[in-house]
């Protein structure tokens, strides 16, 4: 889900096409296309001595509510409803609250959200879903721009709002915690007011007979997978 909203949000619309929305908004569009890449570059400094210490779903909703302003303002200065310096500004925010959440986290999440057997292939399906995304995003956005004109962007504030709600509601917090914690987590979060019941009377709570057996299933795969690899197929 973050990968392909990374793309979907834009962000490399801003990236391909800013001098194209920019032009007759500000006067030097290859100026402000400069003014983003080096925003770009900031942000993402400041980024990586974040990252080490604040939580994913923390940063990921700063993040993503800092571009939805972003995009928000830059459709209504495009729309002529602000000033044309809104438009800068709103690019360079949109890009600067990218750069602290949405763009490096998603790289980030598969390692700690799977345990090793499973989060090669984790991020080899993030990693081709960006990239399809991005092909989709780069080649589509003129015809995009050419059909919504000012509005080009309503399509990526809905990205980015659906992704917001995703992240607050669903999204599990990974930051210094183990895959097996979260594992364990969701199972609870599933089975918990099932085990209760069987805890006054001495037995052992559903709950942890299900996390039990879901990590018993999960050593099992390791396990064939381990062997297959030592077998060479």
């Amino acid at each position: 889900v973050l990968h392909v909203a990374q793309q979907l949000s834009g962000i490399n619309a801003v990236f391909y096409y800013s001098t194209t929305f920019l032009a007759g908004v500000i006067d030097s569009p290859a100026l402000g296309t400069a003014l983003v890449g080096a925003v770009n570059v900031a942000a993402t400094l400041l980024a990586s001595g974040l990252m080490d210490d604040h939580r994913r779903v923390s940063m990921l909703a700063l993040s993503l509510a800092g571009m939805l302003a972003g995009a928000v303002v830059l459709t209504l200065a495009l729309a002529g409803t602000l000033s044309n310096a809104w438009a800068l500004l709103g690019v360079v925010g949109y890009v600067f609250f990218f750069e602290i959440g949405l763009g490096p986290i998603p790289w980030m999440i598969a390692p700690e959200l799977f345990t090793a057997d499973k989060a090669v292939e984790a991020q080899a399906l993030g990693s081709q879903l960006n990239w399809t995304c991005n092909v989709v995003v780069g080649l589509g956005f003129p015809a995009l721009n050419a059909f919504l004109g000012p509005y080009t962007f309503l399509p990526f504030i809905v990205v980015i709002g659906l992704t917001l709600c995703f992240v607050l509601v669903s999204l599990p917090e990974t930051y210094g915690r183990t895959p097996d914690d979260i594992f364990k987590d969701l199972v609870l979060s599933e089975t918990g007011s099932v085990g209760a019941i069987a805890v006054g009377y001495g037995a052992v709570p559903t709950h942890e007979l299900e996390y039990e057996l879901a990590m018993a299933q999960t050593k099992m795969s390791r396990e064939r997978s381990r062997l297959k690899l030592v077998a060479g197929y």
